[in-house]
This record gives structure tokens, C-alpha cells and sequence, in this order.
């Protein structure tokens, strides 16, 4: 087994470049993941605002106002300086300035609503507007139980009751859409740290083996030419199963037991299946390889494009048809397809797309490892 463990000793010296994609892929989901998954939209709940507020009424909805404010955002005094007063709204210390006159409660009695207040706002500040949609709808509700013939302290006090009832809000799955697991977005981008890991690690030992001078010594060897790629073979086979294994682990740390659902399951398969397929791509790009420089390139190119085509990186929902159309021919849409499609299984015999999907990456796998043998022999007959 000598060639087997001079192919894992160039991949240990190569460790570097190889741990590093693993730490840039292990930061890339667990950001994303974190990002995207929060429970953003399962409750709503309001913000409080930095309001400057003088309150000169001599009747008491000027008071009433007030406390209702203060129990809803943060009231501070307004500066006296005018000066104080625009660098606070200018650096934003402030969000909105009221100020309430003297005949605040005069005036609604009277029936006037409009200019009764006198309100300052951060230009273009959509909080601001916040402010002034409950004012005015504090105006508005007490001034129609003025109307109706209700005493300013009774219609104070059935208008904060009003304005106090909140809506009960639940929100619903729409077409069949739910909760996006974590563990969705660990899978997402296995595609693109597979292949640059495949094309490196493969290409450099490959590499090395195709060396000329290495390739005359070996050909002299006892051992047969047919043993030494087998031995090759076996090593690259092993090193795609370890670095599954490794972000196998990796998934059972980041998503607990979900691994071993059956959604679980299927997704731990497609990235097998994609495994073997990156190996087989590594396996063509290598015979374009001559130098370190053009492996390092071929990894981009094939992890990078594959990744924005196929629809790693970029959402397939995001994609026009005939982008979709044209990503049909990558095999990481096929992942990405059969990723999205876990999610609406419940079982391994309801999986029957997520099965067809995996065929589709295998037919790939087939494909590149047929191209790559021909342009291998093809190498050969030139020589």
C-alpha cells in the first residue's frame, strides 16, 4: 500500500489550505443559519421611541396624552437651547418633539382636531411616523366620544381603553410553506466546500503522481500500472468518505437529533451522492491541471460557478426560467432541488422526488468520470 500513503501524505501537506475551507464553510452556515432562522415573524411586538415632550394644556387631556405616551415610548424634557434641541434630532438622540398648548383641551372640546398639536419629526424618519399615526388616532378617538356627548374625562378614559386592545395575530403556513429548519441551511452549501475540497485535495495528489520523472519511476516498479491506480482509486474513494464523515459530525453537532429523522436521513444521502459526484469532478478537472496555479483556478471556477448556477448561493425561487432551464445541466441544482424537497417529506416512501433527484447527481457523476477518463486517454495517445 505504498501509493495509497504517499497519496495521504501530499494531502497532509495540504492540510492547511483544506482546513481552512472547512472553517470558511463552517462560519459561512453557522452565520447564515442563525441569520436566516430567527423567528422573526412569530410575534409581533412594538418599539418605543425618544420623544421630547412639553405639555402646556391647562385641562387635563394634555396629562392624559402624556402618561399614555410615557407607558408606550421614552419622554424626555425638550432642551431648552434650540441649538441642543436640532443637534439631538440631527444625530438622532431624538425621534420625534411635541409640544402640547395651552388650549389643547379647549380646542377638542370645540370640536377642532386638526393643528391642535404642534409636532416636529426627523426628516424622513419612518419611526417618527410611528408617533404621529397614535397621536392622531388618540385625537380622533377622543374627539368622537366628545361628539357623542361624553364629559372630557369619561371620553379620556374609554379612549385609552380602546386604544389599549391589541389585535390577536397568528400567522399561517401559505402555500405549504413552514419553518425552515437549521439544519437546511447546513446541507445548503455543501456543494461548493465538496467541490473545492475535492478538486485540491484530489488534484494536488493526482498531481503529484503525474509528475514525469515519477511517473518513469513508478512505470519501473514491481508494482503493476494496474495496482497503482487502484491504490490511487482507494485513496481518493477513502478521503471523500472522511471528509463526509467530518461534516457528517459537524451536522450532528450543529442540528442535534434532527440527523436521525427521516428528513435527517435523505439529507445525509444527497450529500453523499454529491460527494461521489465531486470526486468525479475533481477527477476531470485534474486532467487540465498542470501546476498548482491552474488547480487553484479550476477549484474556483467549478466550486464558485457551480455554486451560483446550481442555485447554492443564490435561490432558485430568485432564478428566471430559462436561468432554471440552463442550471438543469449542473448537478448542484439537482442537490439544491432535492435539499428543498426534504422539507416536505414526512417519510422514505413519500420521497419519491428527492430519490429521482439523487439519480439525476449519480448520471452527472457518471458523466464527468467517463469525460475524464477520455480526456485521460486521449493525454496518453499524445504522448
Amino acid at each position: 500500500m505504498q501509493v495509497f500513503k504517499a497519496f495521504f501524505r501530499i494531502l497532509y501537506k495540504n492540510k492547511t489550505s483544506l482546513f481552512m475551507y472547512i472553517a470558511i464553510y463552517l462560519a459561512l452556515t453557522l452565520l447564515i443559519s442563525n441569520v436566516l432562522n430567527e423567528k422573526s415573524q412569530t410575534e409581533f411586538s412594538g418599539i418605543s421611541l425618544d420623544v421630547a415632550l412639553e405639555n402646556r394644556d391647562r385641562g387635563s387631556l394634555g396629562k392624559v396624552l402624556e402618561t399614555w405616551l410615557e407607558a408606550r415610548h421614552h419622554i424626555t424634557d425638550i432642551p431648552e437651547q434650540k441649538e441642543d434641541l436640532q443637534d439631538a434630532m440631527y444625530y438622532q438622540e431624538l425621534d420625534y418633539v411635541l409640544v402640547i398648548p395651552e388650549d389643547f383641551t379647549e380646542k377638542l372640546q370645540n370640536g377642532t382636531q386638526e393643528g391642535v398639536l404642534e409636532g416636529t419629526m426627523v426628516p424622513k424618519s419612518s419611526s417618527a411616523c410611528l408617533i404621529e399615526q397614535e397621536v392622531d388616532s388618540f385625537l380622533k378617538t377622543v374627539s368622537m366620544y366628545l361628539r357623542a356627548g361624553s364629559d372630557v374625562q369619561q371620553a379620556a378614559q374609554w379612549s385609552i381603553r380602546d386604544l389599549e386592545k391589541k389585535a390577536q395575530v397568528e400567522f399561517l403556513e401559505k402555500d405549504g410553506t413552514r419553518t425552515i429548519p437549521s439544519e437546511y441551511y447546513f446541507f445548503q452549501y455543501i456543494p461548493y466546500v465538496f467541490l473545492i475540497m475535492m478538486i485540491l485535495g484530489v488534484g494536488n495528489a493526482m498531481k503529484a503522481f503525474k509528475n514525469k520523472d515519477l511517473a518513469a519511476r513508478n512505470k519501473c516498479s514491481s508494482m503493476s500500472f494496474l495496482k497503482q491506480n487502484m491504490q490511487i482509486f482507494l485513496g481518493c474513494m477513502v478521503y471523500m468518505a472522511l471528509v463526509y464523515v467530518v461534516f457528517l459530525g459537524m451536522a450532528c453537532l450543529n442540528t442535534g437529533g434532527s440527523l436521525f429523522t427521516p428528513q435527517g436521513l435523505l439529507r445525509a444521502v444527497n450529500a453523499l451522492v454529491f460527494g461521489v459526484c465531486a470526486l468525479c469532478v475533481a477527477w476531470f478537472a485534474v486532467q487540465f491541471a498542470r501546476n498548482a496555479a491552474a488547480l487553484n483556478v479550476l477549484s474556483n471556477i467549478f466550486g464558485l460557478g457551480f455554486s451560483f448556477l446550481g442555485g447554492v448561493f443564490v435561490s432558485l425561487d430568485m432564478m428566471g426560467e430559462r436561468a432554471r432551464q440552463i442550471a438543469r445541466f449542473i448537478p448542484s441544482y439537482w442537490y439544491v432541488k432535492a435539499n428543498e424537497e426534504i422539507l416536505n417529506v414526512t417519510s422514505l416512501s413519500g420521497a419519491g422526488t428527492v430519490y429521482r433527484s439523487y439519480l439525476m447527481v449519480l448520471m452527472f457523476s457518471l458523466v464527468f468520470f467517463s469525460a475524464g477518463l477520455l480526456v485521460h486517454r486521449l493525454k496518453l495517445r499524445g504522448r
